[in-house]
């Protein structure tokens, strides 16, 4: 399946969601589209994805068309068609904003906000995805090869006589027998070992550099930093946990910004204040109000989705 076919059929299942939300009623319209639907199961993961999309973007429950796909049709209900109504207009306007084009969007495995995925790959490497998390896999038969687009990972590899490479758009890393953990920030790639070693390399390495465990390395597109000791209650995310010492305030609220949606600050007098602990991130409710009481702290809430923290009155 070639990168331009999906585009191409993201492009058509957006523009159907448009006539469908301008037209709910138009049994012509449902007609041609069961016509799309079947014409190509392409079409059907286009018009799943731009589903999905839809949920996400609007936030309701349920999908804006639901299909029962059987070995000869595919059937759209009209009631759910209707429930949606103009929303589908919103999804074609997507289509020219590059949003289709986004290698997060076509990313063999994904997470969303707040959600953690383990997954047992092929050759048996495990490999968890923490929050907003997209990466593709590449097993071909002489490589094996994670890319990581958005988000934070981690691998612990499978024996295999493969070579085994994390990929980031800051570099590559060359598991050397081990387990570490890979996170992506806007401007650089941050590398922590766990246990044996990462070679790590870019366009700017002249040599790999090897990372030891215990040590944690930051990769840009242009330099490769000195390794350092790491701060390995970082990769406890993986059993759902935040472990922290010492943080400041307004570092740890961003952290726990991750794992929600929705604002989530904290006043300028009370940022610098700092935060120890071991916190749950299934519950961020239950965090935040903890960390409001450990620091004497106001904990303003307008909404789940509007919380602020300053000095009490």
């Amino acid at each position: 399946m070639r990168l331009s076919d999906r585009h191409l059929a993201l492009r058509e299942a957006a523009q159907w969601h448009a006539r469908l939300g301008a037209a709910p009623q138009c049994s012509q319209t449902l007609s041609q589209l069961q016509a799309w639907l079947v014409l190509d199961p392409l079409h059907q993961w286009a018009w799943a994805r731009v589903e999905r999309l839809q949920t996400n973007l609007q936030g309701i429950p349920g999908a804006l068309a639901r299909q029962t796909i059987g070995e000869d049709a595919v059937l759209v209900g009209r009631r759910t068609l209707l429930k949606g109504g103009v929303l589908g207009l919103g999804m074609a306007g997507l289509v020219g904003t590059g949003y289709f084009h986004s290698p997060e969007w076509f990313a063999d495995l994904r997470t969303g906000v707040g959600e953690r995925r383990d997954v047992t790959l092929a050759d048996g490497t495990r490999l968890s995805l923490n929050t907003g998390t997209a990466v593709d896999i590449r097993y071909g038969a002489n490589h094996r090869l994670i890319v990581v687009h958005a988000g934070e990972i981690l691998v612990q590899t499978a024996a295999d006589s493969r070579p085994l490479s994390v990929r980031s758009p800051h570099g590559d890393m060359l598991a050397l027998g081990t387990r570490f953990n890979v996170r992506l920030y806007p401007d650089h790639t941050r590398l922590t070992v766990l246990e044996h070693a990462v070679a790590v390399s870019n366009a700017r390495t002249m040599e790999p550099v090897i990372v030891e465990a215990g040590m944690m390395l930051d990769i840009a597109a242009d330099t490769v930093a000195v390794p350092r000791p790491a701060d390995l209650g970082l990769s406890e995310w993986s059993r759902g946990l935040l472990v922290i010492d010492g943080w400041r305030l307004d570092r740890t609220l961003d952290e726990l910004g991750r794992y929600r949606r929705g604002f989530l600050q904290c006043s300028d007098d009370v940022a610098g204040m700092r935060v120890s602990g071991v916190f749950p991130l299934d519950d961020t409710d239950r965090t935040l109000l903890v960390i409001a009481q450990a620091l004497k702290l106001n904990l303003q809430t307008r909404t789940r989705f509007w919380v602020r923290f300053s000095q009490t009155a």
